[in-house]
Parts: structure tokens; sequence; C-alpha cells
């Protein structure tokens, strides 16, 4: 097969720089480039964005333009190992590769790769100095009617599937637009995935890590509506006040709590990331007037939550959480939290991988914890058989104990604190002088036989 050229004749690389178009007057070249040459066109920067000029031997040869990544994407997160949580704390560490253009003037086989390779090279070390966190993964999209991409594949990238084929149309809404694109990532750091998933962030990544305001919360807008639907079943204690059904404020108290929220404050503030759509679907109303939906005031939930049945949501959000789980995960946690505002004590078994409650009992009673946790456990609800269930030191007594190995058919790990000094003193006198790790026959007898 005869190629589009001549092998003989391509020309050795010269050598390349990175610069970065910071004055106005540079910003303003590669906006007439990307216009003149780009079938794109030019980009218009929203939020942290950077352009890249690169020159082989003083000449610009290559454009290459970053800005903020995806919101979500299933096959990325997946990649990574991130729930979506994860994502609305940590994607500020993904940077998206929004334009890449060869000059016409300047291209021949290999420089494009070449090109994507030097810009992959600089750009951590450039956001880092613009932005001041150093970015963990690069991401790009090609259209697959019109680019294989063989570039990116030449420059080291990793192609991840093909897109839903939809266009954000403003800030909540997608529309589809029929053009799946393929989807390809570029780690900068050769284990960026176990730094995006680790537990606390290197500090040259740290300031890229947001509170997760804006963040997806942790129910699809499928599990939405039939979350509402069931916590209808609650009797609703109100005489006066009820312009907002009791369903939808329930759904949105119970957001705060899949959250993690601990008070009214921070349930309140969960809730207020439910996009308008979200609002409507779950049954809020708009005030004649007003111009969206608005989350109803603290005062209101207050007076509700003092007289609400608060066994009666419990229930109705544990049947919720089995319809919507399945069976439950083989390592779970077990915690009890105070919650201010007459919301009583919630007890969470809670998943640890995704933190996120998977059952829960709620008690008003002071120091009732104790008691609403064996309730919980005893549950028919909660099928405990075969996982390992974590608690903390304060459930350290034979009752538990009993009813989770012996009733439940599982196994448990609790904590020992030396305000238990007789369970902590038998505890230290059967773990004196041993190893805290059992030995391994195998690796005992090849020290052996390597001794000899």
């Amino acid at each position: 097969m005869k190629l589009p050229f001549d092998t003989d004749a391509v020309l050795p690389f010269g050598s390349f720089t990175v610069c970065v178009a910071d004055a106005a007057a540079q910003r303003q070249q590669v906006a007439a480039w990307m216009e003149a040459e780009h079938f794109l066109g030019s980009f218009r920067p929203v939020g942290h964005s950077l352009a890249q000029i690169i020159l082989e031997d003083g000449q610009p040869v290559a454009l290459v333009q970053w800005a903020a990544c995806a919101y979500h994407l299933k096959d990325r997160e997946a990649w990574i190992g991130w729930d979506a949580l994860d994502c609305a704390r940590r994607r500020n560490l993904i940077i998206n590769n929004v334009r890449f253009l060869v000059r016409a003037g300047a291209r021949r086989p290999n420089l494009a790769s070449k090109a994507l390779a030097e810009a992959i090279k600089a750009i951590a070390g450039q956001w880092r100095e613009r932005f001041g966190y150093e970015p963990l993964l690069a991401e790009t999209f090609t259209d697959p009617e019109s680019h294989a991409g063989t570039c990116y594949k030449a420059a080291g990238w990793t192609p991840l599937g093909l897109t839903g084929g939809h266009r954000r149309q403003r800030a909540e809404f997608y529309v589809p637009n029929e053009r799946p694109k393929k989807l390809w990532v570029k780690a900068l750091r050769p284990d960026a995935r176990q730094r995006l998933c680790a537990d606390a962030l290197a500090p040259e990544h740290a300031a890229g890590e947001t509170a997760g305001k804006g963040a997806p919360l942790p129910v699809s807008a499928r599990q939405l509506r039939p979350l509402v639907l069931a916590l209808r079943a609650v009797p609703d204690p109100r005489r006066r006040n009820r312009f907002h059904p009791l369903g939808a404020m329930l759904c949105c108290l119970c957001v705060g709590l899949l959250c993690g929220a601990d008070n009214l404050n921070a349930m309140l503030r969960a809730a207020a990331r439910l996009t308008q759509a979200q609002r409507r679907q779950i049954g809020l109303r708009r005030r004649r007037g007003s111009t969206s939906i608005e989350i109803p005031g603290y005062e209101t939930f207050r007076l509700l939550l003092a007289r609400l049945d608060i066994d009666a949501l419990a229930r109705v959000l544990n049947v919720w959480l089995g319809e919507h789980r399945g069976a439950l995960p083989a390592h779970l946690a077990l915690d009890g939290k105070r919650i201010r505002e007459h919301l009583g004590t919630i007890v969470t078994l809670c998943d640890i991988q995704e933190q996120v409650p998977v059952a829960v009992r709620a008690t008003l009673e002071k120091g009732g914890e104790q008691s609403a946790s064996r309730a919980l456990l005893r549950s028919e609800e909660v099928c405990l058989l075969g996982s390992t269930v974590s608690l903390d030191a304060l459930y350290a007594n034979p009752g538990n104990a009993r009813l989770i190995v012996q009733e439940k058919g599982a196994d448990y790990l609790i904590s020992l604190k030396h305000n238990q000094p007789t369970l902590a003193a038998h505890a230290d006198t059967q773990l004196a002088g041993a190893p805290f790790l059992p030995p391994n026959p195998k690796c005992a007898a090849a020290n052996s036989s390597s001794a000899s």
C-alpha cells in the first residue's frame, strides 16, 4: 500500500518549547488562529482555563487550550474509582483539552502526537503556577464521525468509550444531540488514580479540592419521585401552614441525612443543592410573585420536626433504602448522632465504602442511642448475614455481640477504650506478646529453608 507521504522525507523534529498565552495580545492571537483554522472555531474561556503555544525552533506550530472538565462522566468516574460526591469534591483535578490545533503551514507526520506529548509534560506545572494546584488527569473528546483520535492514541491517551450523546444547554439541563463523542483520558502522574482516590490529597493537589458545593446528591432523579411517594405515608402533624406538601419537606430532610448532615442547618444546605427541576419533581411549590421555587425556611422545618412522628419517618426511609439498594453490603458500620432541632437521635447503619446510610432508626429519648441501635440491628428489615459490622466503643457490650453473631449470623469489629477498664484489661492480657499479624507458615518454612 502506498503511504500518503514519503517516509524517507520525514524531517527530524527541532527543539520544542511550550509557552502559556498570558498577555492579552497572545490570547487574541490564539483565538484568531483557532477561528481561522479549527473546525470548531475559537473557544470562549469560562472559569479556569489556559492556552499553550507550542514552538518548534521558535516558531508556533501547535496550540492547545485547557479548561474545566465535564461535570459528570460515568465511564471516567468508574475508571478512577469515584462516586458522585468524590467527583463533586475533586473534579477540579481533571482538566479538559477543549481545543487542539496543528497550524496548517506546519503540519507533517507525527507532529500532532509530538506536540500533545510536549503539552502534557508542561501542563501540570503551568496549571499549578497559574491556579495554585496541580491537576492529575487530562480528558478530551473526539467525534468518531470525523476524527479517529489517532494522535491521542499515539501520545499515550486511553480511550474510555463513548458518551451518551448529550450536550449541556444551560445550568441544569442536557439535551440529546445524537452525536456521541469518544472519551480519552491521560494521567498526568503514574499514580494519578491512587492520588485521586486517596483519603487526603497531597499538598500539591489539595487546593483543587472543594467542599462539595453544587455536588451531585446521593439520590438520582429516578429515585427522588418514589422517595416522595413513600414519605407520604408519614402522618402530617401540621394543622396550618401546609403550603408545601409533607412528602416534599421530608424529602429535603432525607437528602440532608443521606449527605451525612447532623443538624437542621446542614440538612437545609444539602437540600439547597436541589435544582429547580428536582424541586418541582418532589412537589415543592413556587410562591406567587416568585420566579423560582425556594426551599422552605428554617423555622418552617423546626415547627414541623417538633411534632413529627420520627419512628414513622425512619420506617419509611428504611423501606425505601432497601428497595433501592438491594442486599446490604458486606462491610457496615453502626453509629449514632444526636441531631439537634427536635429530630432526636438517629442511629445509622452505613456502607463504609460509599459512606451512605442503608438503614436508620430514630429515638427522641435522651440517651436512647443504645436501645435504638439494638432495635435497628434486630429489625427484620436489616439482613446482616455474612456481613462484618464495625462499631465504636459505645456499643462494646455482650448484648450487642450476641445479637450480631448469634441472631444475625454476622461478625463484628468493636473498638475498645480504657474507660471500660475491665474489658480493656482483659483484651490487653489476651493480646500480650502476640504479633500484630499471625505468622504465615509458608513464609516461615521458606525462611527456614533459606537459612539452612
